[in-house]
């Protein structure tokens, strides 16, 4: 994201990670809340969003803290011939890509960390093995506070007189071309 661009919401990084990963991992992953139960035919990747800390203190530009953590389910037909592989080989490939990625938004996110990666659920009676990989990421909101620090030369000297003097001023705007 640039200056221009910036998450007014977490709920607008956790869409950028999933755009993200459907796209490189060639996925629809979907919310882990289902309103009816389906059977399952083929291997399915869903999202959970795990625990939120909203910090109480501003990053170094000025921007809200959020602790976000992800949770995916990979789930897999135990009618599959190999299926404990192939819930091992997914939830792998989305770990790789969780740890490959910063979503196009390397500005607005920081502390990216893999949790685990490990397997939740054996139900043979509905027949399904489930991997969770878990993520937590920290998120700046807001945009970016825009105060810019000039460093000036001036005649005149403080302390060591063959030396120029320097001077700090802090602006609300960046300076103008040529000043």
């Amino acid at each position: 994201m640039s200056s221009d661009t910036f998450f007014r919401s977490p709920s607008e990084f956790v869409q950028v990670v999933l755009d993200t990963l459907n796209t490189q991992l060639g996925l629809t992953i979907h919310s882990t809340y289902r309103r009816e139960a389906t059977q399952l035919d083929a291997p399915l990747v869903s999202y959970l969003i795990g625990e939120i800390e909203t910090l109480n203190e501003m990053s170094n530009d000025g921007r809200k803290q959020h602790h976000l953590e992800l949770r995916f389910l990979v789930e897999v037909p135990t009618s599959l011939p190999t299926f404990d592989l192939e819930a091992l080989d997914l939830s792998s490939r989305l770990q790789r890509e969780l740890l490959l990625q910063r979503f196009g938004c390397s500005e607005d996110v920081k502390d990216s960390r893999l949790v685990s990666n490990l397997p939740s659920q054996f139900d043979p009676h509905h027949g399904v093995l489930a991997r969770t990989v878990t993520m937590r990421q920290t998120v700046l909101i807001g945009p970016i506070e825009e105060d810019w620090l000039l460093l000036e030369e001036v005649d005149g000297y403080v302390g060591n007189a063959s030396e120029p003097s320097i001077v700090i001023r802090a602006d609300s705007a960046p300076p103008a071309a040529g000043d």
